[in-house]
Parts: structure tokens; sequence; C-alpha cells
């Protein structure tokens, strides 16, 4: 079963969903403070019988919040009318778990000529209404720490919200009887936190302030309220009144599946399901899509698409995203087209079959979504290992690259590489006690504070100034640690780059500068024998000084 990510732009918000699936429409939606990832399980079983549309539900993933301050179910309800009006969607069932539950619910209370029926799995009902105090102490506030803290506190917040019940009473009495979640769930689920951040309480705070049951009475389509056993709220089922739609699913989760699923079909939707449609641009924002190659979506984000002349490419470094290079695609997107791609394995693509990590199969990545969107020219912007790619990409395309910038490359001596290759490159694949976290989060912080990053005494003090603040950090960990598998291999292809190799077979016109509070402006402002400095920038007017090359060649 394929499951397909798309964007599509609901007024003035921008929602993320997976597709999977032929048949009636059935919107699924996840649990708080998740995204629509963990519905992929469940999609390639429901698939088989429905068209399945699972949501990233406002704030949480790749879908913006909503406009409220403090929206409730209702609000999300209505969302989801909204966006199923956007696909046009004239008819779903709705599934939910948890807070998507309540939602569903809400949906065909609110909505019940655009729902056929509602499928609660583990639909929230308190025995007792949260006060504020609880709910704020529950719903702990994230707030980046200069060590990194707040990642291994994330990590066992996590774990214990499948532990105990609820997370924040870690007592014999409130142990739950399911077993913790495997680490690339765990994992998973950090990462989804973070992308949500401190805003993740806002989302996940609706449905303990929503009417639960009080929603009964008003529902006039079919709604069926599941409890499994091992869940929290498994025990509420006597506070249900009588003659409501309920159903016990079984724990295990095949055959929980077949159980709901059989529940789902009982009233399908009946409208005819359209196809996807194309996400229309927003004022001051990128416009995000994905581009097919082998099986595989790579995530592409564009700006000034509109406007005239070559577009620039930007090449980000790995591990990472473009998502970090969002606001100079902006400012550059006032003047040009500009377009970037999270390479195979890394940000919001999906990794090749086998993850290679290496150049020739980001530059086949490159080349193909150049080639599928139609560009057969650019202007490349390569920064730290994207400056490699963009050099190689100049090379072995020489008619497509008008030209090139290589910002603040990776450049080292021999001695050296092999040194960074040996010890330089730390492991961030998931541990038990989450300390994967703390690698990746030191590996970035202190090569902001020695060079080499691991060679910490004065003698390896880093000659500009460190750009250690928490919040950047913290941005730069969440893109790199997205798909920790690819993290090593990344940072191999970067250290193993051929320079000498490639600068001499580069024809395009091309600038090497680096701003002077880059990462790695040391290495490309004092470079190995033979090559050229780079040109020094302020920070202020990096971005500037791009645009100022891009304006001295032709359109």
């Amino acid at each position: 079963m394929r499951v397909t990510k798309h964007f599509v732009t609901v007024g003035s918000r921008r929602v993320h969903y997976l597709r999977a699936g032929q048949g009636p429409a059935l919107a699924m939606l996840h649990a708080s403070p998740c995204s629509s990832k963990v519905m992929r399980p469940l999609m390639a079983l429901f698939g088989q019988r429905f068209t399945c549309l699972a949501f990233d539900t406002p704030g949480f993933g790749l879908s913006d919040p909503l406009p409220q301050a403090s929206p409730s179910v209702e609000d999300f309800a209505d969302a989801l009318a909204d966006t199923l009006a956007a696909l046009g969607m004239a008819q779903a069932a709705s599934y939910g778990r948890h807070t998507g539950a309540s939602i569903a619910v809400e949906f065909a209370a609110r909505h019940p000529d655009r729902c056929a029926m509602a499928l609660a799995d583990g639909f929230a009902v308190f025995a007792a209404a949260y006060t504020d105090a609880q709910l704020e102490a529950y719903l702990e506030p994230i707030v980046p720490q200069w060590d990194g803290a707040h990642l291994l506190r994330l990590w066992f917040r996590y774990r214990d919200q499948h532990v105990f019940w609820p997370w924040n009473k870690q007592q014999d009495a409130n142990r739950s009887d399911t077993d913790a979640p495997e680490l690339d769930f765990l994992h998973r689920g950090v990462v989804e936190m973070l992308q949500a951040g401190d805003g993740y309480r806002v989302g996940y705070a609706a449905p303990f302030r929503h009417r639960a049951l009080g929603v009964v009475g008003d529902l006039k389509v079919p709604v069926c309220f599941g409890n499994r056993p091992g869940d929290s709220m498994y025990l509420t089922r006597h506070l249900y009144p009588e003659g409501v739609w309920m159903a016990e699913v079984p724990r295990e989760f095949d055959a929980a599946s077949a159980c709901e699923l059989s529940l789902l079909e009982r009233h399908p939707a009946r409208a005819p399901v359209p196809e996807p449609v194309a996400c229309q641009a927003l004022p001051g924002r990128l416009t995000e899509s994905y581009v097919d190659l082998d099986g595989a979506q790579l995530a592409v984000r564009r700006s000034g698409e509109d406007l005239p002349g070559t577009p620039v490419l930007v090449l980000h470094h790995a591990p990472g995203s473009s998502r970090l290079y969002e606001q100079a695609m902006l400012a550059i997107g006032q003047e040009r087209p500009v377009l970037a791609l999270d390479l195979p394995g890394h940000g919001e693509s999906d990794p090749l079959p086998g993850n290679p990590q290496d150049p020739a199969s980001w530059l086949r990545a490159v080349c193909h979504v150049l080639d599928q969107m139609g560009i057969a020219q650019v202007h490349v912007w390569g920064h730290q290992g994207g400056a490699a790619l963009a050099c190689a990409l100049a090379v072995h395309q020489p008619a497509r690259v008008r030209s090139v910038v290589l910002d603040a490359p990776l450049w080292v001596e021999d001695a050296l590489r092999d040194q960074l290759l040996s010890q330089g490159i730390p492991d961030v694949l998931p541990s038990s006690e989450g300390a994967h976290w703390l690698r990746a989060w030191h590996h970035l912080r202190d090569a902001e504070l020695w060079w080499p990053w691991y060679e910490r005494r004065h003698a390896h003090k880093k000659p500009q100034p460190s750009n250690i603040e928490p919040a950047r950090l913290n941005a730069r960990v969440l893109e790199a640690m997205k798909q920790p598998e690819s993290y090593a291999g990344a940072w191999r292809a970067n250290w193993t780059c051929d320079w000498a190799g490639l600068l001499p077979r580069l024809q395009a016109p091309w600038l090497c500068l680096s701003s002077e509070r880059d990462t790695y402006a040391h290495l490309s402002l004092n470079p190995p024998a033979g090559l050229s400095p780079a040109q020094a920038c302020p920070a202020e007017q990096h971005t500037e000084g791009l645009c100022q090359w891009w304006r001295s060649q032709p359109i």
C-alpha cells in the first residue's frame, strides 16, 4: 500500500496530509502530540477498502496552527470540514485516536451532512474535569536549554506517557499494562513534539476542555466509541450513557485494526473521491510540494515562482534540511525564483532504496527534481556540505548551471580529514536512555566552540564568535535528527569530497564567500594550500551579498 504525502491550502493555512488506497473517503486523525505518521501502519489495512486521508492536525506535523489563541475541539472539527472542502470531498467517514477521536466525533456532530460515520478510538472522557493547574502540570512547556537537557526531558516524558497515566504521576497505582514503545516510535514522537514546539500544548489541551460525552445528544449520524485494553481511556467505559454505540477493540494491533475496519465498513461515505489538488501559494510563505523518485518522495520548497529569470537552486547542508534556509529563500524570492529540495533521507524527503548517502545519489536526485519541474538552468547556492554538491552539479551538468556560490565550503587538510572520519562523527542512532539526542546536540554545539569539535582544549578554540543560542541550535538539531540513520553517512560524504579534483573543472562563474559567524567560516577563510580564501561577509549582510552576486549574473 503506497502512502503519498501532500499539502493543500485551506484559506490562509497550509495543511499536510497522507493519502493511500481506494474507495470511499476516510479522514484519519492522530493523537496529540504526534502527526499523521502514526497512521501509516493503519493506512496499509484501511486503504484496502477506503481512500485514507490522514491529516496533520493544525499545529502538528507540517500543518499550520489555527488562528485562535486557544482553539477548541469544535474549532478543530470545523477546520477538518474546511480542509475536506478544499480537497473537494463532499463527504467522508472520520476516524481518530485520543485527540483525533474527539475531533472525529465533534465533526460528526457539527457537520452531519459531511460525515458518514465516526469511529472514536480512545475518546477522551474524564471522571473529573482537569483544573487549569493540573493541565499546566501535565502539558509542560518546551523551552530549549543551553545544555540540551530539554531533549532528554522530552524523551522520557514521551516514554512515560505510555508507561503511566497520567504520565506525570509516576506511581505504581498509575502504571499502564502495556509495553514501553520501541526506540524508533519514541524517537519519532520526540521529533514531532519538537516540530510542534511549545505550541503543542494548544492542540493537546483541547480534548481536556471538551464537553466529552456531552456531545452524544447532538449526534445525528452513526458514531462508534471504541476502547481497547491497555488504553488510558479503557477504564472510562462505565461513564457512557445507555444506548451509545460502543465497541471493545482488541489489544493487539492486527486484531484491533481488523476490528476497526469492519466497524468502518458499516457506514461508508457515498460521495466520489476526487484526485489531490495542487497546493496554492500563500503570501510571505514558501510553497511546498513533493517530487517522486524511485518510490520515494522528495520535499521541494519554492518562492518567487512567478517571477522572471533563472531560478536559484539552494542545496542545504546535510545532515539537515532546506527548512533552515526559509528566511533567505523568502528574501531571494522577492527578486527571482528560488527553490530547494531536502536531499534524500533528510528533512521531509524519503530515503532512496538502501538510503545511499553519497554525492552521486544526491546529484541524481537534484537533476531528477529539476527535470520533473521543467527547469533547464539554475544558479546554484550550496552551503557547507551543500557547496560540494553545488560544485559537482556544475561540473557534471555544465549546460544546466549558470553560476555557483560556494558558501562556507568544508575545506580541510588530508590529515585532518582522516581524523574527522575516524573520530569526528558521533553515533546518533536511537538509544534507550535517549543519549543520542545529547550526542547530536553537543556535536553541533561544540563545533561552534572548538575545531575540531572533539578537541575541547583552549588551543583549539574557534577563531570566530560562537553561535550557541539554544533556539537556533534546537532548530538545527531537529532538522538533522529527523532521520538519524542518515546522519553519519552524510558527514562521511562531506569530509570525503575531492575538492582538488572538482574545483579545476568548474567552468561556470563562481563565488566563494562565508558569513563571519558561520560554523565553518574558519575552514573557507583559511583554506588548505592551493585554495583561495573565501570572501568574508558580515552575518547581517550575508543574504544581500548573495543577491548582489546573482544581480551581477546574466538573467
